[in-house]
């Protein structure tokens, strides 16, 4: 395990062989995704992952500078040799492999879980550029909604009513890596599940999003 696994207080039921056997028995199996689905969430609350691949790579993680496109070719780079390399690596699978137990999870399996994260808002899947060999888009990684969109939605809110800039037009470097916002759960926040949470304050009617000529988010007027 990495020294970020070491840290994070794994369950009991992490060092339970059959935990990384998907269960036949449909009952069986559908205690068995809740318990990885709840695992996945507060393992990456407490290491503030973004991006999580169905390899077990974390993709993004800790503080995000809105500039940074690092995770984003991270994750192409991943995705295109997923398309070409059909051996599982139980070494990149991080989280989803124990080598105290000698056992990892299937990556067929991480996916079914990942599948029930999105359905439930747990997670969102990642669209990656499309392929050139293969003309498709992968979705095996995704954005981990360890606090729902509408959840960082409320804490943005109550953030800038707080400090006074009802109105005011906010950088979205300045919403989360700003010296104004350190301290705040959302300082380092990826900027696509900022975005999202600046979505939901829109849909609500208290934000206005402001574009720049290539139709990207500039800015946001919380209001």
């Amino acid at each position: 395990m990495t020294n970020i696994q070491q840290q994070f207080k794994f369950p009991s039921i992490y060092n339970f062989p059959p935990f990384f056997t998907r269960q036949p028995n449909e009952q069986t199996w559908l205690a068995q995704r809740q318990k990885w689905i709840q695992l996945i969430l507060d393992y990456s609350r407490f290491n503030r992952v973004w991006i999580l691949s169905d390899r077990g790579k974390i993709l993004s993680q800790g503080n995000v500078d809105e500039d940074d496109e690092q995770a984003y070719s991270k994750l192409n780079e991943l995705n295109i040799q997923s398309d070409d390399d059909d051996d599982d690596d139980d070494d990149n699978r991080g989280i989803f492999v124990n080598s105290r137990v000698d056992r990892s999870l299937d990556v067929s399996t991480i996916n079914e879980i990942f599948k029930e994260m999105s359905e439930k808002g747990d997670a969102t899947y990642v669209s990656t550029p499309q392929n050139k060999k293969t003309k498709t888009r992968n979705f095996n990684s995704i954005y981990i909604n360890w606090n729902r969109s509408e959840d960082w939605a409320s804490m943005l809110l109550e953030w800038v009513e707080k400090t006074g800039q009802t109105g005011t037009v906010l950088t979205l470097y300045e919403i989360a890596n700003g010296d104004g916002s350190i301290g705040q759960e959302f300082h380092g926040i990826h900027p696509k599940i900022l975005e999202n949470a600046l979505e939901v304050l829109v849909k609500r009617g208290r934000a206005q999003v402001l574009k720049d000529e290539l139709n990207r988010v500039a800015g946001v007027k919380i209001q």
